[in-house]
């Protein structure tokens, strides 16, 4: 008997999606790019992938899923498996409207679908508390809507965050009791006082998309009737580890800014210690969990939830981080000014003229230089 062989009652993965339609939410997004092309490249028999689109800034969805088949992201399968880019399909939708605004065309198309992985929402910090509850709550409840008919569905995969319960200071694989009931919520917009403290009604959360992260986990719970259902949370996604291409990142949100900054040297203060771990995971480990979530998820009335980070098994440092971005800069020389390390303050006042020190006036006395020599400014 070969020693390396394992029994298990769960068929590999790629079988598991071969054959099979796919629904997603958020695939025009930088995790939802990353799964679309991961699914194609490691699981060739997948039959289709409908992705759900609305117009935007004048784009219709034709145009954007056009602009989205010719992003980087998908240059390996261009280049090995370009009949496999026929396979994503569109169907043109909202999660913020009823049923997601679906046609009894589209109805029919997404009968086939066996999988969802519903991605979409808003990830600015600053969202009014009314548009995040419309996106992240009702828009997740109006997904489920959509297919609590569907007797066919092996797996709905919803996509939170590891800092939806920022209250605690360990964050079990479990749903937790929401922050605060809808009805609590709704009279909050309803009577919205502009003097009222926000970050108390939150409820230890720093911001409303946490809070609202946590409540659409709570309608997963209680909602998700027959349909099997699971939640991933990822922490801080970060650039690819491996694929689709080492280092592949493709916006300015969450960590990208905070490395590219020191990498240039102009960040040289941060509020802070340096031994603050930041809960970092890269990318294509995310996508490989939420993949391997869907293959095993099972119907029950309970919700699994997988936690994604890094912190338990490999945490990294906020100083040691900024020492590695530091070097591989100075490596590339990809850095604007010398670079001699990144000071940390645990003081805002501190932070405040320390970095008027190293960060104002030498961005200030490098665009004069510039202006003298005929050049543009641009550091300030």
């Amino acid at each position: 008997m070969d020693a390396t062989k394992v029994d298990t009652p769960y068929l590999p993965v790629p079988d598991f999606y071969a054959g099979r339609t796919v629904f997603l939410t958020g695939g025009t997004g930088f995790l939802g790019k990353v799964l679309i092309e991961k699914l194609l490249y490691s699981c060739s028999n997948i039959d289709t992938i409908y992705i759900l689109l609305r117009e935007k800034n004048g784009n219709g969805a034709n145009e954007r899923l056009k602009r989205l088949i010719s992003n980087p992201v998908f240059s390996r399968l261009r280049e090995e498996k370009p009949e496999s880019l026929s396979k994503i399909k569109h169907i043109i939708g909202d999660i913020t409207v009823f049923n997601m605004g679906l046609t009894s065309h589209q109805e029919e198309l997404l009968k086939k679908v066996t999988v969802v992985f519903h991605l979409a929402a808003t990830i600015r910090f600053d969202e009014p508390l009314k548009n995040a509850l419309n996106i992240n709550v009702e828009g997740t409840r109006e997904v489920l809507r959509a297919f609590k008919k569907q007797s066919k569905l092996d797996a709905f995969v919803y996509v939170s965050t590891a800092f939806s319960n920022t209250d605690k200071k360990e964050i079990e694989e479990c749903i937790y009791p929401p922050p605060r009931t809808l009805q609590e919520v709704y009279k909050r917009i309803k009577h919205e006082d502009p003097d009222e403290d926000l970050c108390e009604f939150l409820n230890g959360r720093p911001n409303t998309y946490t809070f609202t992260k946590a409540l659409a986990e709570n309608i997963i719970g209680e909602e998700h009737g027959d349909i099997p259902a699971v939640i991933v949370r990822p922490s801080i996604v970060t650039p690819a580890a491996e694929e689709p291409f080492k280092g592949w990142i493709d916006n300015w949100m969450g960590i990208t800014t905070f490395i590219f900054t020191i990498a240039k040297g102009w960040t040289r203060v941060l509020y802070g210690k340096r031994n603050y771990v930041l809960d970092i995971i890269p990318v294509d480990y995310v996508v490989n969990l939420i993949m391997v979530a869907a293959a095993r998820c099972e119907r029950s009335t309970d919700v699994p939830v997988f936690n994604i980070c890094s912190s338990s098994a490999n945490p990294i440092s906020s100083g040691l981080l900024g020492s590695l971005i530091i070097t591989e800069s100075i490596k590339q020389k990809f850095y604007d000014f010398p670079l001699f390390g990144v000071v940390y303050i645990k003081s805002a006042i501190f932070v405040t003229i320390v970095s008027f020190i190293l960060e104002t006036v030498p961005a200030y006395l490098t665009d004069f230089w510039l202006r003298i020599t005929c050049r543009s400014k641009r550091l300030a």
